[in-house]
């Protein structure tokens, strides 16, 4: 029998799940390395590893569209805002004097000088290489990934793109330092959730793919209402992430 079949099979039962052969076949699709947090959250139990497997699957699919309309939103208000501040010749991601692109120069824990626009200046780029007409800020734009944008509000940057401009995005108040850890931890399941990797019982506590669909939540709010009564008003203004959960309880315990 293909193994496809086979897996089709498994859940409905067809054969054991516990054999030596479909952990064999398991792991040569997925490697042992990728498949073993699966089978230690079930204890051992090969099915209900590969059950937990393809739930954690349909959760990165559920979670990447929370992300993407939260990434959308992100940009264009930054962007905006950095339009509204920046008076230069060229469009702030193009010219070599915005504070995104010009040198700036911080002191690293070793002591070294680095210029912390240096990464900008390599995404912004290789987003231009993406791009069918690299001289459109929109295509640009679009071409950059979250995390250019959310390393935008790092403790380096605060004086030269957080102060002039970019606190100007979010509600009176915001805590630069708070809301950077939020983006940081969004970005971070975000690249887990583009990979399909585990997102239970995540190495530190920030990264809970619960609390980053609560922060998305609530800066999607900050960043354009509208659109959050929009994707959330329907469920009881429960996200995708919550109804999923609710009506696809995870095969076994895990921390979420």
């Amino acid at each position: 029998m293909p193994e496809v079949s086979r897996a089709v099979s498994e859940r409905c039962g067809d054969f054991p799940c516990e054999s030596d052969e479909t952990r064999a076949w398991v792991e040569r699709w997925l490697s042992p390395a990728r498949f073993g947090p699966y089978l230690e959250a079930a204890n051992g139990n090969v099915g209900k590893a590969l059950e937990l497997y393809h739930w954690n699957v349909r959760l990165c699919q559920t979670l990447m569209g929370n992300i993407g309309c939260f990434e959308v939103a992100l940009r264009n208000a930054y962007d905006r805002t950095l339009c509204e501040a920046w008076n230069g010749n060229e469009h702030w991601l193009f010219d070599k004097l915005s504070p995104v692109r010009r040198a700036i120069m911080r002191t690293s824990k070793g002591g070294r000088m680095l210029d912390v626009s240096l990464p900008n200046r390599k995404a912004i780029g290789q987003a231009r290489d993406r791009a069918h007409d690299p001289n459109d800020p929109n295509q640009v734009i679009s071409n950059l990934m979250l995390g250019f944008w959310s390393h935008l509000t790092d403790r380096s940057r605060e004086r030269d793109l957080w102060i002039p401009a970019l606190h100007r995005a979010w509600s009176k108040g915001t805590d630069r330092a708070v809301l950077h850890r939020h983006l940081y931890a969004i970005n971070k399941v975000r690249n887990r959730v583009a990979h399909n990797e585990r997102l239970f019982n995540p190495v530190r506590e920030e990264f809970r793919p619960s609390l980053v669909d609560a922060h998305i939540v609530r800066l999607m709010d900050e960043l354009s209402p509208e659109a959050t009564h929009y994707l959330y008003g329907e469920n009881n203004g429960r996200t995708p992430f919550e109804v999923f959960c609710e009506q696809n309880p995870v095969p076994v315990e895990v921390m979420l």
